[in-house]
């Protein structure tokens, strides 16, 4: 491959979303690597809604002395307690933000939880 056509393949790589490329024939070895290739956004349609949590602390299920049976596939009011986070100094609420169905439960009973940490998945 002279010059002229490893530049002519250069600017044509810059054009696709090929990141990174490898030749080899003969003994020669080309390497080309376009950190510049054009992004493009994927295309992916969800209606998962993320319940993240409010605090650093330890997930429960439901306050002490009461129950919370939360199940994967339970119908969900916006506004619903799906459990608490104890931190030191008090308790936080996880709320639900919309109405749907529970689809996922990613955490457990007295696990710990990072602020902002999905804790259960609602479809809308």
């Amino acid at each position: 491959m002279d010059t002229k056509q490893l530049s002519e393949f250069s600017a044509w790589l810059k054009e696709t979303d090929i990141v990174d490329f490898v030749y080899k024939k003969d003994g020669t070895n080309i390497e080309i690597k376009t950190a510049d290739a054009p992004v493009q956004a994927s295309k992916f349609d969800c209606n998962l809604i993320p319940v993240p949590s409010p605090a650093v602390g330890i997930f429960h299920t439901a306050a002490k002395g009461e129950s919370n049976n939360l199940k994967e596939g339970a119908q969900i009011e916006e506004g619903a307690v799906l459990g608490i986070i104890e931190t030191p100094s008090q308790q936080h609420e996880v709320k639900a933000p919309a109405k749907g169905v529970l689809r996922i439960i990613s955490i457990e009973e007295a696990k710990p939880a990072q602020y902002g940490q999905p804790l259960f998945f609602i479809e809308a």
